[in-house]
């Protein structure tokens, strides 16, 4: 008999305090590792090569929003080296690096514009794998299937998807976050927010994934104020320790759905060079507006005891939450806050709302704006009108 079934996708997960102490399990390894410099010192490169022994080399440092010329570069760097193992030590950038690197190198003859059409890669071959291990907790890279890359030329962003670029395992060791400065704490922490609230929503959401965005959203909400404004250290530590794991799971959620609106009106992030993940938290609330009345909202608002005689009333409350959620971990409500240009803002209006038509997290949401609406919701993104829900 025939049966209907889904599939929950999750890769290997090890967490804990110290448990980098896991890559002992590839000792003797070919090692090829893509880091950040600001996160990985020299000292700490001397206690990893220790750690793993064998030939382990370093690659790449990527401390900015890769781009298309940032692979060939890496790849230049990586030159004839045959690795067992790509390690991905850093943030969202280091490991979508890492995943193009890896794919790259496991098949050599892939025309560069192949990788980036939508689940569409080659199988992988065997001869090396990735692990992921995030040192902020906001992309959740380390277990999905996309990389994200800007166009040199146009800043547009593409996405490199398929489930072979997922890392094998995922290495969650909230130590590395104790030394985030508080905004990129706050930036991640909002960037990861997002995953979590849009997968709740997804169009293509199974109860399994409402159920572990949820989850998600509600310990970020809880926590991130305490790991961005905390002067106890060991208060502050156990916040961190907690977003960094609901980080990962609000990343499992998208990659088991979709992120949603905040992410495809991103586009003025990398234009105006400001940090993805503020421009996501700057964002929800207005995109929640927009898509509100919904009853995952709703059922996300009485979770968290807000109140609301109905759905409409419940919506407005999570989004009036959001609101001063920002405020409390010092997000911004406006471009024109951030000191964006207001000519130049408008003047590129109309190219950020176009492509929203064309993305994908546009249209897994529940609701695709048009370009028209698109456009309201960042003009009003820009002078910081609070959204109301309609």
């Amino acid at each position: 008999m025939q049966r209907d079934y889904s599939e929950f996708n999750i890769g290997r997960l090890i967490y804990g305090r110290g448990s980098i102490a896991f890559l002992r399990q590839y000792s003797g390894k070919n090692v090829a590792v893509i880091y950040d410099s600001n996160v990985l010192d020299e000292a700490k490169q001397e206690s990893l090569k220790e750690l793993i022994g064998g030939d382990l080399r370093f690659i790449a440092d990527i401390s900015a929003e890769p781009a298309f010329s940032d692979i060939q570069k890496a790849l230049e760097e990586l030159g004839d080296f045959e690795p067992d193992l790509f390690v991905a030590i850093g943030g969202g950038s280091v490991m979508d690096m890492t995943k193009a690197v890896w794919l790259y190198h496991d098949h050599p003859g892939l025309a560069f514009e192949d990788a980036f059409k939508p689940f569409q890669l080659p199988k992988p071959t065997g001869k090396s794998s990735i692990v992921a291990i995030p040192t902020t907790s906001g992309t959740g890279s380390e277990t999905t299937c996309a990389a994200v890359f800007t166009n040199d030329e146009t800043q547009e962003k593409h996405l490199i998807l398929g489930f072979e670029i997922v890392p094998e395992v995922a290495i969650l060791d909230p130590d590395f976050t104790d030394t985030l400065p508080k905004t990129i704490a706050a930036h991640t922490g909002m960037d990861a927010l997002s995953h979590a609230i849009e997968a709740a929503v997804c169009i293509v959401a199974s109860p399994i994934v409402i159920s572990t965005a949820l989850g998600a959203t509600i310990d970020i909400l809880q926590n991130l104020p305490i790991s961005v404004n905390e002067d106890d250290p060991e208060k502050r530590g156990r916040a961190r320790e907690l977003v960094h794991y609901a980080a990962t799971m609000a990343g499992v959620a998208i990659n088991n759905s979709s992120a949603g609106l905040a992410h495809a009106l991103d586009q003025a992030g990398p234009y105006f060079n400001i940090p993805h993940g503020l421009i996501c938290g700057l964002t929800l609330p207005y995109t929640t507006a927009f898509h509100s009345p919904h009853p995952v909202y709703a059922e996300l608002a009485t979770r968290l005891g807000l109140g609301g005689a109905d759905d409409s009333e419940k919506c407005q409350a999570l989004v009036d939450y959001l609101w001063d959620f920002n405020t409390e971990v010092g997000i911004a409500h406006s471009y024109s806050e951030l000191g964006v240009d207001e000519k130049e803002f408008f003047e590129k209006i109309s190219d950020f709302a176009a492509i929203v038509e064309h993305s994908m997290a546009a249209r897994l949401s529940p609701r695709q704006p048009s370009v028209e609406e698109a456009e309201e919701i960042l003009r009003a993104a820009y002078y910081g009108e609070k959204p109301e829900v309609k």
